[in-house]
């Protein structure tokens, strides 16, 4: 499934001839945001009658007063046309029948109404035609219905027009979500679509459609129809348990990264294989970031436990950075936001996309006065040279006296914690602009959590940390594993430019032993490269026969969706262990041997533990998937077996 995202993204930037985007017409109605609260259809009988159709629509994803995107949208018969498109919902075993009506001067093909909605054709609706179609919801689950216009499809590469899920820019939001109740009572939850539209002519994603950054110019994203700060503002209290349903219908995969705490993937199901794997117990994994491939759909649960502000966000730093005017075709880069008005501000002025904001209301436990048991100090620093095409940044620890000012670490330093041992980490700006450092995964107090503006206590909001200026953050580590720390200030700025580090948390008394834990950090080069622990070519590593070693691997890219990480001996996979995912050790019935292959997108790290069995050559090479299962490898660390 992942595989597609990115063996066709170069698709989806093609434009719908005849469809202008960005300039609305003056008759065009406006697309309400749909929150997917409320079912549509009509009971007839013991069956759900649906009736849609199709509308031409300004979806302005930023506000009702702000410009907006030309787009086909559609409304149930007789009332207003939303994005994403009505929320058909039922229960197992209950008939349906969809009426659509196509006023459209075009094809539309609709899939998904099925009895488990898949990349099969459903319903084809002739230019100014009306047809329908009956069947059985049999299966429970998470699933999504779209469509596309005939006239945009034959634009598209035939094997994009062969997986059907990939839509062009005009009918990108025909669709919505489709969701089967199992029998019994259904537990409150909320479903959030992802939709997305991209308006650059390109057929392929030439240097001209990206930014100096590698990254696809001009993507805009939303939640059910809004993008961040006009997303919904979600509002739970202490020990709630939070239910969601996420439904990607775009054209690429999504991290979805939850700040804070951890959720169990209870489901995870796609489109072209038509099926949702709702998972037995025993199977369900704990994480604080899920990659959703192109027409798959995720469950989540998760409950919290300490108070404040919290996001949830797409880990592709453009998914959640500040957009370019959507009026502005020629306005490619996305905007840096450092020097945009208040920079306490941040989550407001310099973020859009793919966000959700969380208040957790209640009281945090009372505890005893601070007393940190270790202290450390890390600098945030800067020093280009001449010849950089992008400003380099850097974070340093101070290692008994404070570094010298032109000293950069990318990625920054190895920060090791303790298990339950209070430490303070006070983060000093040296750098001529405002900064923030999240602290990826880690399960801490609102207030430290780095996102400025909204991170908060009872009595304080987060402020950026202005040049020259510092900010002490308390962590009192809650379980052993590997993490990420990273700015979430001006992203698009600092992050690729090398503000990124790892962060291990040990049990009591366990040592750090380099020679054994393998910790390898995918960051960002210029333009577009990825690197490995901070180059190109990273240096080669000695192991030993019949030694255990634990691979630590970290995913910090700005634009990385599905990146592969495996080992090989010649064209082999070696086995591997999986002990950990994000930081959350794994229960025996995960912690499994299995090929060295494994996924690990952006804002994800994982665990292996490898135990080479015979002398020889290793590699772990790190890449991302290519047409027929290949992998384009883009980066290689070299792993030399020798005897004991």
């Amino acid at each position: 499934m992942r595989v597609i995202t990115y063996l066709l993204a170069a698709a989806v930037l093609v434009s719908a001839k005849g469809f202008p985007i960005g300039r609305p017409a003056a008759e065009d109605l406006s697309a309400v945001p749909n929150d997917n609260r409320t079912p549509a259809g009509t009971r007839v009988g013991d069956t759900l009658v649906l009736r849609l159709t199709t509308t031409t629509v300004v979806w302005r994803i930023l506000g009702d007063s702000n410009p907006g995107f030309r787009m086909a949208a559609f409304a149930e018969e007789g009332k207003t046309p939303t994005i994403p498109g009505p929320l058909l919902r039922v229960r197992v075993g209950t008939p349906i029948h969809v009426v659509v009506r196509n006023p459209l001067a075009d094809t539309l093909v609709l899939r998904g109404f099925s009895e488990r909605g898949s990349t099969d054709d459903s319903l084809v609706v002739l230019p100014g035609g009306t047809a329908e179609v009956r069947f059985v919801a049999r299966q429970a689950g998470t699933y999504q219905y779209w469509a596309s216009l005939a006239a945009a499809q034959r634009m598209l590469p035939p094997l994009v027009r062969e997986v059907g899920l990939v839509r062009a820019r005009f009918d990108s939001q025909l669709a919505g979500a489709f969701v089967v109740d199992a029998p019994g009572p259904v537990a409150a939850d909320r479903i959030f679509v992802i939709t997305e539209t991209a308006d650059q002519g390109a057929v392929t994603l030439s240097s001209a459609t990206r930014d100096r950054h590698g990254i696809p110019v001009r993507e805009f994203t939303a939640l059910n129809g809004r993008s961040w700060p006009y997303t919904e503002r979600l509002q739970y209290s202490l020990g709630d348990t939070v239910r969601w349903r996420i439904i990607n219908t775009t054209f690429q995969t999504h991290p979805m990264h939850l700040h804070g705490f951890y959720f169990r993937v209870d489901s995870h199901g796609s489109a072209l294989r038509g099926i949702d794997s709702i998972y037995a117990p025993e199977r369900r994994r704990m994480a604080v970031t899920e990659p959703i491939g192109v027409g798959e759909t995720v469950s989540i649960v998760w409950s919290p436990d300490r108070p404040g502000g919290w996001i949830f966000h797409c880990h592709l730093t453009n998914h959640a950075a500040l957009l370019p005017p959507v009026d502005r075709p020629d306005a490619v880069d996305y905007p840096i936001a450092h020097d945009h008005g208040n920079p306490d501000d941040h989550i407001v002025t310099g973020m859009n996309g793919l966000i959700l904001g969380i208040t957790v209301a209640g009281e945090a436990n009372a505890s005893t006065a601070w007393h940190p048991a270790k202290r450390l100090r890390l600098f945030v620093q800067s020093d280009s040279a001449p010849g950089d095409s992008v400003r380099r940044f850097g974070y340093v620890l101070e290692r008994g006296a404070e570094p010298r000012r032109d000293s950069v670490e990318s990625p920054g330093p190895v920060l090791l914690l303790t298990r339950g041992e209070p430490t303070s980490i006070t983060v000093v700006n040296r750098l001529t602009e405002p900064t923030a450092v999240h602290w990826h995964g880690v399960e801490l107090e609102s207030y430290y959590d780095g996102a400025v503006g909204w991170s908060r206590n009872s009595t304080h909001t987060a402020p950026a940390i202005r040049p020259e200026s510092s900010f002490e953050v308390h962590i009192t580590p809650k379980r052993a594993g590997t993490f990420m720390y990273h700015t979430h200030f001006a992203e698009l700025r600092q992050q690729p430019g090398g503000l990124v580090g790892p962060l291990i948390v040990l049990e009591p008394g366990q040592r750090w032993d380099p020679t054994r834990d393998l910790l390898f950090v995918v960051s960002d080069a210029d333009h577009g490269r990825i690197v490995v622990n901070g180059s190109a070519t990273p240096q080669a590593r000695e192991l030993h026969v019949g030694t255990t070693y634990r691979l630590r691997i970290a995913n910090i890219a700005v634009f990385r969706q599905a990146l592969f990480a495996r080992v090989a001996r010649d064209s082999s996979l070696v086995e591997w262990r999986a002990v950990a995912k994000d930081g959350f050790t794994l229960p025996a019935a995960q912690a499994t041997l299995r090929p060295g292959r494994a996924q690990v997108s952006s804002g994800e790290t994982a665990d292996f533990e490898l135990t080479p069995g015979s002398q020889g050559e290793l590699r772990l090479e790190v890449g991302v998937p290519r047409r027929g299962g290949t992998v384009l490898i883009e980066g290689v660390v070299k792993l030399h077996v020798v005897a004991q």
